[in-house]
Formats: structure tokens, C-alpha cells, sequence
């Protein structure tokens, strides 16, 4: 379990995230494999904190009908940050997850579909004032062969999470 903790909690591969470019993450190299990731900004949690949800409501495309938007309400998630509790939050890796492919999940955070839970950070203009990084850990570099890949990639979140604090926009 030591030697699998030691893995989970580094060293992460880093790519810069790009709100101009709809394909920095597959010039970045991140790959359709499953693994571990997590978000880094320099964007002060207040700034996290004014963004509010870009709408409640979308059209889907195909279908023209109405549907909840799924990107994650950055001002309510922020919003729950006390200083009474920092030592418990990490306001510098803001997100962390899992994913069943990294390439996906790095896209979603940053030009998500309004029906994909994620981010969807270029839907925050204040946002491209600060640095933002998508860091990731491909499953394969330690399990070859998983047989059982999400009870390992929800074991590895919440081992990186308890040795680094809880990402100031992950849900509770």
C-alpha cells in the first residue's frame, strides 16, 4: 500500500492549459488512458469565488430541448472556503480527480459541453488572467494489467487527497 500511496501522490506529468487553443491538450500529449489528475491555479480564491455559473439552463443541440447545465458552480464551491479551516483546503490545486481518460477529462475542464460535469473554465473570461495547469498520472505507469480500474482510481483520488488537502473546487 506504501509503495502504491508513493506513486499516487507523484511526480504528476504538467501541461499548461491553453483557453485559446480547443486543442492544447492533445498537443500537450495527454492520452485517452485512465489515471489521476489535478487542476493548479494562481487565481486567488476570492477571484474563484466571484465567478458565477454562466447560466442554470441550455439547448442541447440535437434534440433542441432544454436541459440543466452540468458545469460545476465555481462561486458556490469556492464560496465554502474558511480560514478557520485552511489548513484542511488546498487553494493552489483547486481540482483533482480520476478519470477514465485523461485526455476527456483535461478537455471538459477546460471547453466542457454545458451537459458535461467539469469546470469549463474559458467560460470564466476573468479566469485567462491566471496561470492554469492540468497535471496527470497515467494508470498504466503502475497497473499494466488492472483488472479492477475504478475501485484503483477512486483508492488513488482519495489517497492523493488526504496527503495533499481537499482541492478548494472539488464537491463535497
Amino acid at each position: 500500500m506504501e509503495a502504491f500511496r508513493a506513486f499516487v501522490t507523484g511526480p504528476y506529468e504538467s501541461a499548461n492549459i491553453d483557453f485559446e487553443n480547443k486543442k492544447w491538450h492533445i498537443e500537450a500529449g495527454i492520452e485517452d488512458v485512465p489515471g489521476w489528475y489535478y487542476v493548479t491555479t494562481n487565481a486567488p480564491v476570492e477571484v474563484l469565488a466571484a465567478q458565477t455559473l454562466w447560466d442554470t439552463t441550455y439547448i442541447k443541440k440535437k434534440s433542441k430541448e432544454e436541459a440543466t447545465v452540468k458545469n460545476y458552480d465555481l462561486s458556490q464551491r469556492a464560496g465554502r472556503y474558511s480560514d478557520r479551516l485552511a489548513r484542511f483546503w488546498n487553494t493552489e490545486i483547486v481540482y483533482s480527480g480520476m478519470a477514465s481518460s485523461l485526455r476527456d477529462r483535461a478537455r471538459e475542464h477546460t471547453f466542457g459541453d454545458p451537459g458535461t460535469g467539469g469546470l469549463s473554465l474559458y467560460r470564466y473570461p476573468a479566469l485567462a488572467d491566471y496561470d492554469w495547469t492540468f497535471s496527470f498520472l497515467r494508470l498504466d505507469d503502475h497497473f499494466e494489467d488492472c483488472d479492477d480500474t475504478d475501485t484503483i482510481l477512486k483508492l488513488g483520488e482519495q489517497m492523493w487527497r488526504s496527503a495533499n488537502g481537499w482541492p478548494l473546487l472539488c464537491a463535497e
